[in-house]
């Protein structure tokens, strides 16, 4: 694969560093979130184009917004043992008052486990608004803008593309927008060979060592035998709880939180356990970075063609791609975006090289906007991550 354009100028404002220390991550606790933070958007110096380059096309990639959460288990399994315990009068205050925010959680997720939440679909209105008012040559500079836009199945994909497509229309009613969900588009997320039970094997060792739910356990129940009568897998349980508790960043609408039943030191530790996850299942590590990587191939072939048409038709104004968290991650890796394909063995130092809420919160998106001079056939191409100019 190759870019086929005569000139590839990179404009770019140093990224955050992917390296994330715990004071970082405790500043803002939605960061704990990692894939499951929101979108935070925030401004950055943008570099003016070269005197005489005009914006002409864009090509994005962008997972889809915030979300419910997938499971119903971190829900479940939670009101299960501490109903349980509440029955026999074992929990403390702290973990009566867990019980009752746990099912207000569950009752607002029933039936809609997996589905894009209101603050999903805000999240992609603002930044189709964001790209319109940032590049109106290519969204409202002509008569003729025809935006093509794909989607995976999924119903939160297709309706990311359908709330992103919704604000550009309001914003310029001309647009002619084409929207596609089919499988013919497969490289939208095409799984990779990964080693699964490698990773398995990798996280529940590091769980095992630097997570102890002893204190845990002890500031939800008041009697601490029986806890440990009922609750057979502590670190599984408090794993549960954590993916509950971070998910309600996407729900804005319900008002409530639970990361205050974890210390900010387990709040870390369970943070890391998750990213050296997603880090080693479709990363750039030494695990799956090889068959993650391929698997991107596809969407980058992709990307490359749809460029190559919109450099010498001009028929297209933007290619716009919805889909999900592990292809967005793999070809990140395999463009060589900026601190996303670091390849680092040591599970205990992933943090230091890759954080998964800058790889790929939710709303996460590449844009790649491309200008051109009508005195001379260069093409240059801004990249941006997360709304945010960086490098390849």
């Amino acid at each position: 694969l190759q870019f086929y354009i005569p000139l590839i100028f990179i404009l770019f404002n140093i990224l955050l560093s992917a390296q994330t220390t715990k004071e970082e991550l405790l500043s803002d606790l939605r960061f704990a979130g990692g894939l499951y933070s929101p979108y935070i958007f925030t401004n950055s110096v943008t570099t003016p184009a070269p005197e005489g380059y005009t914006p002409f096309y864009i090509s994005h990639y962008g997972r889809h917004g915030s979300r419910w959460v997938i499971s119903p288990d971190c829900h479940l399994i939670p009101i299960k043992i501490l109903s349980n315990a509440d029955s026999t009068g074992k929990l403390t205050e702290l973990g009566k008052s867990l019980l009752q925010r746990m099912k207000i959680a569950a009752e607002d997720a029933a039936d809609r486990y997996g589905d894009l939440s209101p603050l999903g679909a805000k999240e992609h209105k603002q930044i189709a608004e964001r790209m319109f008012k940032s590049f109106p040559e290519i969204f409202n500079g002509k008569d003729d803008v025809v935006v093509h836009s794909r989607s995976t199945q999924v119903p939160r994909c297709i309706i990311s593309m359908a709330s992103n497509n919704e604000r550009l229309n309001e914003l310029n009613p001309k647009i002619e927008n084409i929207m596609e969900a089919t499988k013919r588009d497969w490289y939208l997320n095409n799984s990779a060979e990964i080693k699964r039970d490698t990773v398995k094997m990798i996280i529940s060792n590091f769980m095992k060592t630097h997570f102890n739910p002893t204190r845990f356990i002890a500031s939800l129940f008041t009697d601490t035998v029986y806890a440990n009568e009922l609750v057979k897998d502590q670190r599984d349980f408090a794993y549960q709880v954590f993916a509950a508790a971070i998910n309600l960043a996407n729900l804005d609408h319900l008002k409530i939180s639970m990361l205050d039943v974890f210390t900010d030191d387990e709040i870390f530790t369970i943070w890391q356990y998750s990213n050296i996850y997603m880090y080693s299942l479709v990363g750039p590590s030494v695990v799956n970075g090889k068959a993650a990587m391929e698997s991107a191939e596809g969407l980058l072939k992709n990307i490359i063609d749809c460029a190559d048409a919109a450099i010498n038709k001009g028929e297209v104004s933007a290619d716009l791609r919805f889909g999900h968290d592990t292809y967005i991650i793999p070809l990140l890796a395999l463009m060589d975006i900026k601190d996303m394909n670091v390849a680092e063995a040591d599970p205990e130092k992933i943090y230091l090289v890759w954080s998964n809420f800058k790889a790929s919160p939710m709303g996460t998106n590449l844009q790649m906007i491309f200008y051109n001079n009508d005195k001379t056939d260069d093409v240059l191409v801004k990249f941006l991550l997360c709304e945010k100019e960086t490098e390849i």
